[in-house]
């Protein structure tokens, strides 16, 4: 336990819809700090990965950030992407939805929310699990939000840029591919019948996606927006975690070039090895395995550290 990181009770929480600008409802679920903690220290917004939903940062028993860090005094807001989750319609009844989507309303709707559960003067954090990470990042770097620090956890874009393995690449390519041929076939990915994820993802999005590996560039679907060179633009504090049992998603080289290419100053934090003594986790391990409580010691640590900057 990180000093000055207090656990207690766990928190209460709600359920609520979140409107965006573009009229569509999101579910979200508010966790409440204990208030034997006093005032919050802060709102953290959990940003879910690509085919996941925000139950990834609730599990069984109590377990999961959310609660966690709920319980250390933050005000926790945790929500579905549109098309996920609760956040229907999903892909399967129809749901359509573009990256730019969740970078220009999605989540400044979240952060908006969360801006309002805090008082004035205490931080907003986004952390970004993969997907809801590099989201966070290109709309902070664009403008779309403006939060105090950014927590990526395993989060990079398969570009060829931050991939030093040629061969991984090579892998990563003819994945993106191989995803985007069948989700032209079924008219969107179902990762849901593959068992590879607990919600499929709509055909806009998977193309949007594939774009980005095709091309090497990370951008807004009508080009206007260049997110790469938005990174440069980022002065917040970001900070990444990327685990050694990551070898595909975010390989921990990719994950470092990734929080390199931000403009402000940022930290890696790099798991080799689970407090049991096991491998490090994996890509979603890292989230829902439960078995490196020490890594979120740290990221609480330096949450406060942004809190609270040295005088």
């Amino acid at each position: 336990m990180s000093a000055g990181a207090p656990r207690a009770a766990a928190p209460d929480s709600e359920s609520m819809d979140l409107r965006t600008n573009d009229g569509w409802s999101l579910r979200a679920d508010v966790y409440e700090p204990p208030r034997a903690l006093g005032e919050p220290l802060g709102a953290i917004v959990l940003a879910h990965a690509m085919m996941a939903r925000r139950s990834e940062f609730d599990r069984p028993k109590g377990a999961g950030l959310a609660r966690l860090f709920a319980g250390r005094g933050y005000r926790v807001v945790a929500f579905d992407f549109r098309g996920h989750g609760d956040s229907e319609p999903t892909p399967a009844r129809g749901g359509s939805y573009a990256y730019d989507d969740l970078v220009r309303r999605d989540l400044p709707t979240a952060c908006a929310f969360a801006r309002t559960r805090v008082r004035k003067g205490r931080p907003v954090f986004v952390l970004g699990h993969s997907l809801g990470g590099h989201v966070a990042l290109a709309a902070q770097g664009s403008g779309a939000i403006a939060v105090d620090g950014i927590v990526g956890i395993g989060a990079a874009v398969w570009l060829r840029r931050l991939e030093p393995s040629l061969r991984q690449w090579c892998v990563k390519r003819a994945m993106a591919a191989g995803i985007l041929q069948v989700t032209r076939r079924v008219g969107r990915f179902p990762a849901r019948a593959l068992r590879i994820g607990s919600d499929d993802e709509a055909r806009r999005y998977i193309e949007d996606i594939a774009q980005f590996v095709r091309r090497d560039r990370w951008c807004s679907a009508d080009g206007g927006i260049d997110y790469w060179a938005c990174l440069g633009r980022i002065r917040i504090p970001v900070l990444q975690v990327v685990s050694d049992g990551d070898g595909l998603e975010c390989a921990p080289p990719c994950g470092v070039r990734f929080a390199e290419a931000c403009g402000g100053p940022h930290e890696v934090i790099q798991i080799g090895r689970s407090d049991d003594g096991g491998p490090a986790p994996s890509h979603m391990g890292i989230v829902t395995g439960g078995r490196i409580p020490h890594v979120w010691d740290r990221v609480d640590a330096w949450m406060r550290r942004v809190a609270k900057p040295p005088a």
